[in-house]
């Protein structure tokens, strides 16, 4: 994982993860990591950008976390009810992929091939 709790309420200073969620949550945003720099952002665990990077993912993946992927898109309170939404835009991999764009150098996320 590239980043732990003290370091998402003490740096990032995030406040909507729970501490018992966010191991599992760190753990997938983890990964997602990998998946989108190809193995690259393991050379750099120590990097704050990367830190900051998987606490972003980490909220991001408590908001569709156990609603199989799908987020809340409205809600009422008069007899409660609400409603999901599995649009392109808060799909999983869209929002990952956009976190890392913000947070990551693009040379970790380059698809192609690196000439030397």
């Amino acid at each position: 994982m590239y980043a732990d709790y003290k370091f998402y309420t003490d740096s990032y200073g995030g406040k909507a993860v729970s501490a018992e969620d966010f191991l599992r949550l760190a753990a997938k945003a983890s990964a997602l990591i990998d998946k989108l720099t190809f193995g690259r952002a393991a050379e750099h665990a120590d990097d704050e950008r990367l830190k900051m990077c998987c606490c972003e993912l980490c909220e991001g993946l408590s908001l569709t976390d156990g609603s199989g992927g799908m987020v809340r898109q409205s809600e009422s309170v008069g007899s409660w009810s609400y409603t999901l939404s599995n649009s392109e835009n808060a799909s999983e991999g869209a929002f990952a992929r956009a976190a890392c764009r913000a947070w990551l150098p693009a040379e970790w996320l380059y698809r192609g091939v690196a000439r030397e």
